[in-house]
């Protein structure tokens, strides 16, 4: 695989601002620490494709990635170590529960990192 135009398309908080996926998505699961984001740029060879920062737990939606209009990457949420209230942790879930749960979603592959 060779992507040329890989570029940071869109972020959601909530799993009811989900809509219709019109490209197969590859998504990111893990802990808060285990380094999707940071995974992400190193595919890509770039350091500011996804954010990422010291503290676990900064990524708090679900962020989409375009590669070339062919596929979505998604950076879920984190879970675990990230210091945060159980109110945030609760949205996370729900967030993510609700992005995997969605039947209008063209999942392809799901990656669980550990």
């Amino acid at each position: 695989m060779n992507y040329h135009n890989v570029v940071f398309e869109t972020s959601y908080g909530k799993a009811s601002q989900l809509g219709a996926s019109d490209l197969v998505e590859i998504a990111f699961a893990g802990r808060s620490n285990v380094g999707k984001s940071s995974l992400i740029n190193k595919i890509f060879n770039r350091k500011s494709l996804a954010r990422v920062r010291a503290v676990p737990g900064k990524t708090a939606t679900i962020n989409f990635y375009d590669l070339d209009g062919t596929i979505h990457l998604v950076d879920l949420p984190g879970y675990g170590y990230a210091k945060v209230a159980k109110s945030e942790k609760s949205r996370w879930a729900e967030l993510i529960e609700g992005y995997l749960n969605d039947p209008e979603r063209d999942l392809g592959l799901g990656l669980l990192l550990i």
